[in-house]
Parts: structure tokens; C-alpha cells; sequence
């Protein structure tokens, strides 16, 4: 049950990248400590914002249909508010790190292909991208995030550019 152990989330669904590949599947600047049953209810489901709810977390998380002014309305997880910046900086890294891989990834499983547009570009659906945006300046770089930044850095030798220069984001996908 709901807080009877941690898990390591990868928000990036490693289903999507095609499973434990490196160095996706290690990559710490996607992955994040969860509450284990949380995690397995959020499955593979594409980040998005609840609609109808059919389950919400001790936090406030929620999974449910996707929100119809999104323009998905297939089963989405809502983090709260508090991380949805930092998942949104977290997506735009993967965009960026894995520019040259990332355009095939759509066709790894329908959840990937909601999201993923199948370029090295845009990489996300419009409806995707404008959420992560939102998500963006709605919940701007914490120094809690600055600080796992760091660290991340300390261990893993590189960076989120997005977390260092939260302009970058309207830089390269616009406003």
C-alpha cells in the first residue's frame, strides 16, 4: 500500500525508450524517488492534468482522464503542483540529451506515441509541449532543484541546462 516503500520513477517511462538501455535507464536527471504504490498506479500513463478522477494519492496526485482543453483524454497522471515544473525541465532535458534518438521512440508503445511526435525537433505533441510550458513557468526552478541540479552534476558529470537557464525553454520551443 501507499507508503510502504520507495521506488525510483523514471518520468520518463523506460517503456518508452525501450527498457534498460543505456544510459536512459540511469540517467538521474529523470529519475526520481517515489512512493512505490503511487508509482506502479502511475504505470507507463503519460504526465497530464485530471479531468475525472479515478485515484488520488495521500499528496494530492492524481490519475484519471485527461482534461479535454488539453486535447488528450486518454488516462493521465497529475503530480501536484509542486513538481511540475521540475518533470517539465526534466522532459525538456530528455528532448535535448537524446535529440538524436529520441524521434524513433514514438512507435515503442501508445503511450509514447500521445506524447512523442516522432521528430528530434518538437519532440512532444502540441498538447504535450503546451503543458510542459505551463508546468514550466507555473512552478519556476526551486533552490531544491538547484541543489539535486548539483548533485546530479557531482555523480553523473553533466547537467540539466534547463534548471541552470529556465529561459532556454521559450528559447527553444517558443512561448
Amino acid at each position: 500500500g501507499e507508503g510502504d516503500c520507495y521506488n525510483r520513477e523514471h518520468s520518463f517511462p523506460r517503456s518508452w525508450f525501450g527498457g534498460a538501455i543505456s544510459p536512459m535507464n540511469t540517467d538521474i536527471h529523470h529519475i526520481f524517488a517515489t512512493d512505490g504504490y503511487v508509482n506502479s498506479k502511475r504505470s507507463s500513463y503519460p504526465y497530464g492534468e485530471v479531468s475525472s478522477t479515478t485515484y488520488t494519492s495521500s499528496n494530492g496526485s492524481k490519475l484519471g482522464t485527461g482534461s479535454s482543453s488539453l486535447g488528450y483524454t486518454g488516462t493521465v497522471f497529475e503530480p501536484i503542483d509542486e513538481f511540475k515544473g521540475d518533470l517539465a525541465r526534466a522532459y525538456f532535458y530528455m528532448a535535448t540529451r537524446y535529440q538524436s534518438d529520441i524521434d524513433g521512440w514514438d512507435s515503442n508503445s501508445t503511450y509514447a506515441d500521445a506524447v512523442l511526435d516522432g521528430s528530434s525537433d518538437q519532440v512532444y505533441e502540441d498538447w504535450f509541449l503546451d503543458m510542459l510550458k505551463d508546468w514550466h513557468n507555473q512552478d519556476p526552478v526551486s533552490p531544491k532543484e538547484l541543489n539535486r541540479n548539483e548533485a546530479v552534476y557531482s555523480h553523473q558529470g553533466n547537467r540539466n541546462p534547463f534548471v541552470d537557464y529556465p529561459s532556454f525553454v521559450a528559447e527553444i520551443w517558443g512561448n
